[in-house]
């Protein structure tokens, strides 16, 4: 781009691409930390399907007190009746079926890819919104640039009608005509400064860097070669997290669906108890003896629970999620139209501004060739002041349309990568 290389700057001054401002806001702005927490915790929320069968397992003891009384059939005298008992079991018991965690696994799977894509999705708007910053800022940087430089030809002819002036060459009006328009410049000048500052001020905060100031110089983006460039909606972030939230919906009515299945369950309990009788808390013994021993026993079991009624629930979220699903392929096709228009809106504006670059450029050209011959005449007394100010005020005009077509283009074809590439 001709006019933006004439524009770019030298020297030494730090200097910051756009790449770079993505990947500062990346590492420190905070949306994207708060995501990578929500990923780890969908991550370490996960389980795997094998382990939703793994046994549990599971020690019990208790140690209790009955106090009361009962009749002795011997004598049929009421006795008292204290007792202290003592209880010791391992329990465990094994989900043999349960059609539910077939489902329970793939919706957690889903839940993380959704975390991951909306990660990206945040990624994209970001950029979208760093791209806006640094382009509003590099444009004014490029046009302060082409400011300067038409500054320097008005001051030029501000000394020279000063000397002619005190020579006498000259009246002093003229000197007065010029002498506005150089501060008018000035002026010009020290607003697009201003400006440039703040929109510089604007993308610093974005990307939350302390070590970018207002006078770092913005490089000029690259960009690939727009022909060679074949742009795919289906790869948006945003779609493709769509089309997931659906999958999980469809693997959620699964879920809901199992509600009716049976379970099997297999249990197995071995346990030992100790009991005597005693007058009062002061004879508490954990002397067991034998009684552990002998009162060893042992339960295995198979409990099959197959639901029959509900009170209609599940057959109600049934239906709710189902017409969620139905509210999901509305957005995603509503998303996926707004994502097709905005793709050719892009693609046109590109086109457009591509078409009239040729133009603007033999505009510049021809307004410098203009503006030079007007300076030679304003050098000679043949044009006035205010024809040399049309002149150059054509020069600038010129040099701002070609700027803003090339950064528009710019612009466009960075958008059109963020979103679609």
């Amino acid at each position: 781009m001709l006019l933006l290389a004439l524009f770019s700057f030298g020297g030494k001054a730090q200097q910051l691409s756009l790449q770079q401002c993505f990947i500062w806001g990346k590492q420190n702005h905070p949306d994207f930390k708060i995501q990578h927490l929500k990923t780890n915790q969908k991550k370490e929320a996960k389980r795997s399907f094998t382990s939703q069968f793994l046994p549990e397992i599971g020690v019990t003891a208790s140690h209790a007190y009955s106090f009361g009384s009962s009749i002795n059939p011997t004598n049929n005298n009421r006795e008292p009746s204290n007792i202290q008992s003592d209880n010791f079991s391992v329990d465990a018991r094994i989900i043999l079926f349960n059609y539910s965690k077939f489902n329970q696994s793939k919706i957690q799977l889903l839940d993380v890819e959704i975390e991951k894509l909306q990660l990206h999705v945040i990624e994209d708007n970001f950029n979208l919104l760093v791209l806006e910053k640094f382009m509003k800022a590099l444009s004014l940087q490029e046009w302060k640039t082409s400011v300067s430089f038409q500054i320097s030809n008005s001051k030029e002819q501000f000394l020279r009608i000063s000397k002619e002036v005190e020579i006498g060459k000259r009246a002093k009006s003229e000197l007065y005509d010029i002498e506005v328009i150089f501060l008018q410049d000035q002026q010009t000048l020290s607003k697009i400064i201003q400006d440039e500052e703040y929109a510089k001020l604007e993308l610093i905060q974005v990307i939350n860097s302390p070590v970018v100031n207002v006078s770092t110089v913005l490089q000029i983006p690259e960009t690939n070669d727009f022909r060679n460039m074949h742009f795919n909606v289906s790869k948006n972030s945003s779609l493709q997290k769509q089309k997931v939230i659906l999958e999980k919906g469809k693997e959620e009515i699964k879920q809901l669906k199992s509600l009716f299945m049976p379970t099997l369950q297999f249990n197995y309990s071995y346990g030992t108890f100790f009991a005597q009788k005693i007058d009062g808390f002061s004879n508490t013994t954990l002397q067991f003896g034998s009684q552990l021993k002998d009162n060893k026993n042992q339960y295995v079991g198979l409990s099959l629970y197959i639901p029959v009624f509900q009170k209609g629930n599940s057959l109600q979220k049934q239906k709710l999620k189902k017409i969620e699903q139905q509210i999901l392929l509305e957005e995603e096709e509503k998303e996926l139209k707004r994502l097709t228009d905005l793709k050719d809106v892009l693609v046109q504006k590109v086109n457009s501004l591509q078409s009239l670059e040729n133009n603007l450029i033999n505009l510049v050209v021809a307004s410098k060739k203009a503006f030079e011959t007007t300076s030679q005449k304003y050098l000679f007394d043949k044009v006035d002041a205010s024809v040399y100010k049309t002149a150059k005020n054509q020069v600038l005009q010129a040099e701002y349309d070609l700027l803003a077509n090339q950064l528009d283009q710019l612009f466009f074809k960075k958008q059109l990568e963020i979103i679609f590439y």
